[in-house]
C-alpha cells in the first residue's frame, strides 16, 4: 500500500514472521556492528531479528520498491568476515492486542550473495517476540517514509 500525504509517501509491506536459523544473533553481538548501528539507526540493537517472510507477487513488490525509494543507512564492515550493510528506517504493527501500537524499527538487508528477495529482518531496540508476545505465524506490518518525489 502506499499512502500519500503533501510532503511523504507512506510505504507498507505485510510478512508472516517465521523463526530462521539465529546467525543474525551473532552479527547483532559483535561490538563495532552494536557501536555503528547505535550511532546510525539511534538506538542499541537487540541481539537477534525478528524475521518476516513476504508472501505474494504485490507484497514483493512492495518490498522491491521500499528498497529503491527509501534511502537506506550504509554500514560498511571494516572485518572481512562480515558483509556490508544496508538499513531502512520504519515502524512495525500489528502484533494482537494493542490497536494502533508501532515500535520504531529498522530492516537490515545484509549484502550477501543470493539473500532471499522475500525474507525482512526486524531489528529493535527490544526482543520484539518476546515483549509483544508475537508468534510465528503473526502477519505484521512494515512503514517506511520516502520522499513525495521518488
Amino acid at each position: 500500500m502506499v499512502v500519500a500525504d503533501s510532503q511523504k509517501k507512506h510505504l507498507e509491506v505485510c510478512g508472516v514472521v517465521f523463526s530462521d536459523l539465529g546467525l543474525a544473533r551473532a552479527y547483532m553481538s559483535v561490538e563495532w556492528a552494536r557501536r555503528a548501528m547505535q550511532e546510525k539507526i539511534g538506538f542499541d540493537p537487540y541481539p537477534g531479528t525478528l524475521n518476516l517472510q513476504v508472501s505474494g507477487d504485490d507484497e514483493l513488490a512492495r518490498w522491491q520498491l521500499v528498497k529503491r525509494a527509501v534511502t537506506p543507512i550504509v554500514l560498511p564492515s571494516p572485518d572481512k568476515s562480515y558483509c556490508d550493510s544496508h538499513f531502512f528506517m520504519g515502524f512495525l504493527a500489528g502484533w494482537s492486542g494493542v490497536e494502533g501500537a508501532r515500535e520504531r524499527v529498522a530492516v537490515v538487508v545484509p549484502e550477501v550473495k543470493d539473500y532471499p528477495p522475500d525474507k525482512i529482518e526486524v531489528i529493535a531496540g527490544r526482543g520484539l517476540k518476546t515483549t509483544y508476545s508475537i508468534r510465528d505465524g503473526a502477519e505484521l506490518t512494515l512503514s517506511f517514509d520516502c520522499a513525495a518525489g521518488k
